[in-house]
């Protein structure tokens, strides 16, 4: 058996209760903190591909209308939107976005440069349901509406960008 020496003292029966308190306190604090962490994770997952799908279609889209000439929005798929750009040497560039379907119904946004002869993805899991992706013309103001929703799992994003054209109207 082990004597404590004079001045020496051991821990009281409250003193263990209070660290065991505090000790549970930050362990279960800890695995909620893991818990919602694991959970969250695929929903943020999620909100980053739907938004970067996206933020893809209003960059390529509005890079277009500001070089543009003419615009012509389509009257339903696949083509949804048809842009004139001129070019210091004949022909004029004709690029051309249209919808392919993906197969959990969804669309895959395409740009076709069909004077060079190129198409690339611009944007997958686009959402036209209910009119969710819309573009809209103002001839007056020469300005492009264009409202795009993608959904990624269970996550939609939806932005609305506008876009003027630069480029002088034909004559």
């Amino acid at each position: 058996m082990m004597k404590l020496k004079k001045g020496e003292k051991g821990f009281t029966l409250i003193e263990l209760l209070v660290g065991l308190s505090i000790a549970a306190f930050v362990v279960g604090a800890a695995s909620m903190t893991t818990v919602t962490m694991m959970r969250l994770t695929p929903q943020n997952n999620d909100w980053a591909v739907a938004l970067s799908q996206v933020q893809n279609t209003g960059f390529w889209v509005s890079r277009d209308v500001l070089m543009s000439q003419s615009v012509t929005v389509g009257t339903g798929e696949p083509t949804f939107l048809t842009l004139t750009i001129p070019q210091i040497t004949p022909p004029d560039k004709t690029i051309v976005y249209e919808f392919e379907d993906m197969p959990d119904g969804l669309k895959r946004l395409m740009r076709d440069d069909q004077t060079a002869g190129q198409e690339m993805l611009v944007a997958e899991c686009i959402s036209t349901d209910n009119n969710d992706t819309t573009a809209s013309y103002d001839t007056d103001s020469r300005t492009l509406t264009l409202t795009v929703t993608a959904t990624s799992g269970d996550v939609s994003v939806t932005r609305i960008y506008e876009a003027a054209q630069r480029v002088p109207a034909s004559p």
